[in-house]
């Protein structure tokens, strides 16, 4: 359903109720766009009950989905985006029991989803983009047993999780633009990876990292201070790594990165220091399973340091003093890496001939 449909959607009655029926009955699968009338989805009776899959995109009065709190019981993916005028998605009632992705994007004005998640054991995907106005995710996070996946992208207002915290599963977490979050709720030690990005207020949490951590993300002098601190080494499921000075790069020295990695490192990417000549890691060569190494935005940097033998990748983007030390065959660094086999700088395999 789309714009060229507009005179049917109304807030009183999309269609006759008898028609519906007669036509959706069987429908799995609904998309509605450009509405600008609508206020609300059609009371359950008038969707059908095999329902799964349920999109509603730039509808401008939708207020709410339902005004009875009730969704199709059937109902396996949500996905709301870009109505203006959107403040809870369900302001009473709950989410379907069967639901397993959620996903709210460019809703301005959204303060809540549903007051609390009540036996959404199925869902596994929280995504949350452009909601300005949303403040926290509802009570009973904690109960989503299969959740593997948070992902929360510019929303300006979002402050902080329930007080429940995370679940007990496999979980993945994801933040991004949230200038209001301070930090992650207790009972942490569940999370398999998380990312941290633009987050400017944003702490990692006091008791530590969990040590199942398998990859981390981090972004800034805060979280990457409380890294130093917390001991990165003790990290011992860590596999992938990545740290990025972001908008406090400058404020970084030589001396503030002086940290041990876990052993466990297979993947590490580094960049965003404009400041910083040299990567002064304690134990850059004694990371016997690295194979692949990021470095970028790099203005300063000049050296690299002793890498281990099990690289096997190594990328290096704006970093221009260090791109003329790697030169083939005459850069003072073209020993340490010559033996990679995938070498990249600025987007070029080292081993293409000049062009002439």
């Amino acid at each position: 359903m789309d714009d060229n449909e507009e005179d049917t959607c109304s807030s009183s009655s999309m269609m006759n109720k008898e028609k519906v029926n007669a036509s959706t009955c069987h429908l799995e699968d609904l998309y509605i766009r450009g509405c600008p009338s609508l206020r609300c989805l059609p009371s359950i009776h008038q969707l059908s009950a095999s329902l799964t899959s349920l999109s509603v995109l730039n509808c401008s009065k939708l207020t709410t989905l339902s005004s009875t709190g009730h969704l199709p019981v059937a109902l396996k993916h949500l996905t709301v985006k870009s109505c203006s005028e959107l403040k809870a998605l369900l302001p009473k009632g709950q989410l379907p029991e069967t639901l397993e992705s959620l996903i709210i994007g460019y809703c301005q004005k959204v303060e809540s989803i549903v007051e609390k998640f009540h036996n959404n054991r199925a869902l596994c995907d929280i995504t949350v983009f452009k909601c300005q106005k949303l403040k926290s995710l509802p009570e009973g996070l904690e109960t989503l047993s299969s959740l593997r996946n948070i992902n929360m992208t510019s929303c300006q207002d979002f402050s902080s999780f329930p007080k429940g915290g995370f679940p007990d599963s496999n979980l993945t977490v994801y933040l991004y633009g949230c200038e209001k979050l301070e930090a992650l709720p207790s009972g942490i030690h569940t999370l398999s990876s998380l990312e941290i990005h633009n987050c400017p207020n944003m702490s990692l949490t006091e008791e530590g990292l969990p040590t199942k951590l398998a990859g981390l993300s981090t972004e800034g002098i805060k979280q990457y201070k409380a890294l130093m601190e917390g001991g990165s080494h003790n990290l011992t499921s860590l596999t992938y790594l990545y740290i990025s000075g972001g908008l406090d790069g400058e404020s970084f020295q030589d001396e503030d990165l002086r940290i041990t990695l876990p052993c466990t490192l297979t993947s590490l990417g580094i960049g965003k220091f404009p400041n910083l000549k040299y990567l002064p890691f304690k134990n850059f060569e004694d990371l016997p399973s690295l194979s692949c190494l990021r470095i970028f935005d790099f203005p300063e940097l000049t050296s690299l340091p002793i890498l281990p033998s099990s690289l096997l990748q190594l990328y290096i983007h704006r970093c221009p003093l260090l791109k003329e030390a790697c030169k083939s065959d005459k850069g003072k660094e073209w020993y340490k890496i010559a033996d990679i086999p995938c070498v990249e700088i600025d987007g070029k395999f080292i081993y293409e001939p000049e062009k002439l």
